[in-house]
This record gives structure tokens, C-alpha cells and sequence, in this order.
């Protein structure tokens, strides 16, 4: 293990002198701080429907778009300009010029933190038209749209303004008529495994943001980029470790909130991104992901829930709880959540289950878990319905527009997944996982009994701990 973590110190010194590739855009290898993109195509698999099949349904969980950041990131970042504004230095190193007259890209912060930028409005409104023009058969004009956001906070809006803007760019201009926003508490004791966010009321749940392993790698990969860059200045302007690592960050915010590439994308050299990025990995893994025992299980009964809708079908009807009129949802499931949800769902799919664990000292440069890939602003984990006629129904999962295949399940077209097959894996998992409640620690059962902890709100328009909003 020493000799590679020695050979992650010389790939990032190589890096030092390494000139950026044509092609690398290091905005698409930030994980979570990532504007949105598409792709990249890991498996090199056709979007497009396999021959003799239709998508006759389709659903995804998507994160919130593009943000201003939170209060406690928007302080270092206030702190890092005083520290720059405040020194005495000079450079030779041109991406470093615009420290002279760097300032923070936020113009009015009190109402700008936390929520929704310029970016995420953009992201979200064109991801309601490009889903339209990707499955136009699912929507009648002027008809009714049901959709679902998780509450996340109750004063910070960005998951919930991101439904409402992805409902504008599929509706058209009578969104606000047509377009339904469920909003789910995710803190109410009623909402145990039914929200966009289950592991809110899950008393063991802890996201410790990669641990030991997320420590042991910027052990290894941050000090030689604090080193080469310090090297770079003459005068008292000293970069400690934690500065440095909020270059990446600022170049994924500064690009999404004004538009235009941050001058500190230039910051980091290509190898340095890359370690970067690999920090992100990390962090997703071992936080809410495949690394841990009880976090990677806390989206199975919304995954539960969604499986079924598919094999219910698109022309599938509901009673709607006490409702006197039934619910005939529209073919395209669409719910938005954070970031942590995100990845807790990508954990629960199946398309990682043979990846081994990232290892802490070294990028593996084989791996197919990129949280850039899918963490993004904006990300996305999607599901397609197949119909391939006589040849049956499958599933097909993407990931940020791209097709990943179950590797343990890929017999069907196109890689995809026989669906009966993909929900008897989905219920194997939740089976091994056990009661939500009982792994979760919690003690009062009386509000949901053990056994009906589990996802309703796909199919119920009137449970109690949700409400609506309009687009």
C-alpha cells in the first residue's frame, strides 16, 4: 500500500507540469460541486430504444439544480478573500492574476444562500423540455401532471423550486394550472420510509462524509498541491489545506452562478482535479453509498414503490386512499431530492454491486463509480420501462442521461434488465436489509406499525403529511 500511495504523490507531481488536455473540462470532475452534464457514456450504450422495443413508462429521482452556496461555504468563502485582499504578494503564474481582484460572485447573499442560482433555474427548465421532446407520447396537453419534491428544510426551497421549474419547462405556459407539486415532510413521524427522504427519521443513520478513508486520502493528495501552489507566490500570502481544497468548489459555483468559467478552474492542474474528484468518490462511498452497512438501504422502500409502478404499468389506476376520485398517474414518475438521496439510490440500483470498495490511498483507474458521473447538480438516476412486445417487458437504468447496465442482470436488449427479474432483485435486497425501522433504531412504532413502513406516496394523493404547491 505504500508503494501506491507513493505513486499517487508522483502522479500528482507529473500533473504539476502537465498541460490541460483539449477535452478536459474539469467542471465535469467536481462529484458534487459538478454543474450539470451529460453523460459521459461509460459502457458505450445507444440511448436510443433497442430495436423492436418502445420506453412506454419512465421515472427518475433527480437532485435539485444548480445553487448558491450555504451559509457555512459562503463564509470560507468570505474569509478567503479577506485572507487575499489582505496580504502582500505577487505571482509569476498566470491562472493566478485574477487573485488581485477576486471577490465573491454572490451580488445580494441574504436571499441568494442556500437556494436555486441562475444555473439550477436553467438546468431545471430545460430538463422539463428536454424530457418532453425525449418522451412525447406521455403528455396531453392541458392535462393534469402530478409530481413530488422532498421538503428538505423548511426554509430553503431549492428542491421543491426545482420540481416547480422542471414542471414549467414540461408543461408549457399552464404549468400553474396543469402542474401539481407534492410536497412530503420528510420530518413528519407519519413519513417513516415514505418520503424523498427516509433517512431524516432514521435515528442510526450517520453520513460521516467518507471518515477515516476520506482523511487518509486528502493526507495523501492535498499537501503536494498546497506545496507546488504556495511555490508559486512571493510575499505573506500563505494557502493552508483548507483553502486549497475550496478551489475545485469554487470553480463548479463561480461557473454555474455567472455563467462563465471560474478563473479558479485553472487553479488545480489536470491530475490534481482528478485527485480531487476521487475525494469526492470517497466521500459518496463510504458517506451514504456501497461503503457503508445501513445508509446504502435507506432508498430501498421508495425503489420498492417505483419498481412497482413499472410493473403495474402506465395505464394503471389507484385508489387514491380515501379520495373519491382514483389516481391514473401520468407515465413519467418525476421526484427530486439532495444529493445524498442521489447516491443512496444509486447504491440501492444494482449497477455497482460488483465494484469493489474504493481503496483510500490510490485512484483505481478502472472503477466505474464516479460521483461526478451522477452527483452532479441536477443529477439524475432514471428508469426506463422496455416494451419489446412478444420479447416482454425490461428495465433500463441511466444514470445522468447514460445507460448503466445490473451487471448480474443485462440478458434483455440493449444490456437492459428483464423487469420481473429487477424487482425480485430489488426485493432481495430489501429483504436482506431488513424492517426499516428496526435497522433505523426506532423506538416508537406505535404511529407506523413494523411491516407498514414502506412507500405509498407514488400511488396515494392524500396522505397527511404532504401538500401541494403550483409551478
Amino acid at each position: 500500500m505504500l508503494t501506491m500511495a507513493t505513486t499517487a504523490i508522483a502522479l500528482l507531481a507529473i500533473g504539476a507540469t502537465a498541460q490541460w488536455w483539449d477535452n478536459f473540462d474539469p467542471t465535469q470532475h467536481l462529484g458534487g460541486n459538478s454543474p450539470y452534464f451529460s453523460g459521459p457514456n461509460v459502457f458505450g450504450i445507444s440511448t436510443d430504444p433497442p430495436p423492436g422495443c418502445s420506453v412506454d413508462q419512465a421515472g427518475f429521482l433527480s437532485r435539485h439544480g444548480s445553487r448558491y452556496p450555504d451559509p457555512g461555504s459562503y463564509n470560507t468563502w468570505v474569509n478567503l478573500a479577506a485572507k487575499i485582499q489582505n496580504a502582500s504578494f505577487s505571482t509569476w503564474a498566470p491562472e493566478f492574476q485574477f487573485l488581485q481582484s477576486w471577490k465573491s460572485a454572490l451580488r445580494n447573499p441574504a436571499p441568494e444562500l442556500s437556494e436555486l442560482s441562475l444555473g439550477g433555474y436553467k438546468e431545471l427548465y430545460d430538463m422539463g423540455v428536454d424530457y418532453r421532446w425525449q418522451y412525447p407520447d406521455f403528455y396531453t396537453e392541458n392535462t393534469p401532471f402530478v409530481l413530488w419534491a422532498n421538503r428538505y428544510q423548511q426554509s430553503v426551497f431549492r428542491v421543491v423550486d426545482s420540481a416547480r421549474l422542471f414542471a414549467r419547462g414540461y408543461l408549457g405556459p399552464n404549468a400553474t394550472v396543469d402542474g401539481s407539486v407534492y410536497v412530503l415532510n420528510n420530518s413528519d413521524p407519519r413519513s417513516i420510509a415514505n418520503s424523498l427522504a427516509a433517512s431524516d427519521l432514521c435515528a442510526n443513520y450517520n453520513d460521516n462524509s467518507g471518515g477515516d478513508n476520506a482523511t487518509t486520502w486528502a493526507n495523501i493528495y492535498v499537501p503536494p498541491i498546497v506545496k507546488r501552489i504556495n511555490s508559486l507566490f512571493r510575499g505573506n500570502l500563505n494557502f493552508t489545506a483548507s483553502d486549497v481544497t475550496q478551489f475545485p468548489y469554487l470553480c463548479g459555483f463561480e461557473t454555474q452562478i455567472t455563467g462563465r468559467r471560474s478563473p479558479w478552474c485553472d487553479a488545480f492542474t489536470q491530475q490534481e482535479i482528478l485527485a480531487y474528484e476521487y475525494s469526492q468518490d470517497i466521500r459518496y462511498w463510504y458517506g451514504t453509498g456501497l461503503g457503508t452497512k445501513l445508509e446504502k438501504n435507506l432508498m430501498l422502500p421508495f425503489l420498492t414503490a417505483l419498481v412497482q409502478r413499472f410493473v403495474d404499468g402506465p395505464n394503471a389506476t389507484y385508489p387514491n386512499g380515501n379520495a373519491s376520485t382514483p389516481f391514473h398517474p401520468n407515465p413519467l414518475i418525476a421526484t427530486f431530492s439532495n444529493d445524498g438521496q442521489v447516491n443512496q439510490l444509486a447504491a440501492a440500483i444494482g449497477v455497482f454491486d460488483q465494484e469493489p470498495q474504493l481503496p483510500a490511498t490510490y485512484i483505481p483507474q478502472s472503477r466505474i463509480f464516479k460521483s461526478s458521473n451522477f452527483v452532479t447538480m441536477r443529477g439524475t438516476v432514471s428508469f426506463e420501462r422496455l416494451n419489446c412486445g412478444s420479447r416482454g417487458l425490461y428495465m433500463r437504468i441511466k444514470l445522468n442521461d447514460e445507460v448503466y447496465p445490473v451487471p448480474y442482470c443485462q440478458q434483455g436488449p440493449g444490456r437492459s434488465c428483464p423487469l420481473n427479474q429487477y424487482q425480485s432483485i430489488i426485493a432481495s435486497k430489501t429483504k436482506a436489509a431488513g424492517d426499516f425501522e428496526v435497522a433505523c433504531g426506532i423506538a416508537n412504532t406505535s404511529i407506523v406499525p413494523i411491516g407498514q413502513d414502506k412507500t405509498t406516496f407514488l400511488t396515494n394523493l392524500n396522505l397527511p403529511f404532504e401538500y401541494v404547491v403550483k409551478p
